[in-house]
């Protein structure tokens, strides 16, 4: 076997296994995913709330103002890795660099919002065209990261840099 064979083979698992995990976290009945997301919120609260006076109702309504921006910054977070590591695999084959940033991008929107479609078939979850545009965003955000890195790479080894 050679070294790009196994290089796609290895880039192919982590994307599958990337979409293995963010299928299992859309799997989740909307009580499961909500009460994944608030263990992150209410601690985040915590920390903005630490020794401050409030009641109970104003806990609450910080928590879900947390809450809220926790799920979406790790809709795009999660979807920037997959974006990364798309591109990783896309840039296996031999084709041109624009083109493998078009094919990534295209990849991760259409699993996002795939991801959003199962999603609105659980109990409790419903599909949401504002995370498929964060997700979206995330994705371009990762195949634009490695991009950087991969052209940089290529240019500090291109001219006999290590």
């Amino acid at each position: 076997m050679t070294k790009e064979l196994l290089k796609k083979i290895l880039y192919l698992a982590l994307v599958l296994i990337w979409m293995l995990m963010v299928f299992m976290f859309s799997n989740q009945n909307g009580e499961k995913s909500q009460g994944t997301s608030r263990k992150i919120s209410v601690i985040v609260a915590k920390i903005f709330t630490h020794n401050q006076e409030i009641n109970e109702d104003e806990k609450e309504a910080r928590i879900e103002k947390v809450d809220y921006a926790i799920r979406k910054i790790a809709h795009y977070s999660i979807y920037t890795l997959g974006g990364m590591l798309i591109y990783n695999y896309i840039r296996t084959f031999n084709i041109k660099k624009t083109k493998v940033i078009l094919i990534s991008i295209l990849v991760g929107i259409i699993y996002a919002t795939t991801d959003e479609l199962h999603q609105y078939f659980m109990d409790g979850r419903s599909a949401q065209i504002t995370d498929v545009v964060i997700d979206s965003l995330g994705i371009f955000t990762g195949v634009i990261i490695m991009y950087k890195i991969k052209n940089n790479l290529y240019n500090k080894n291109s001219k006999g840099e290590k």
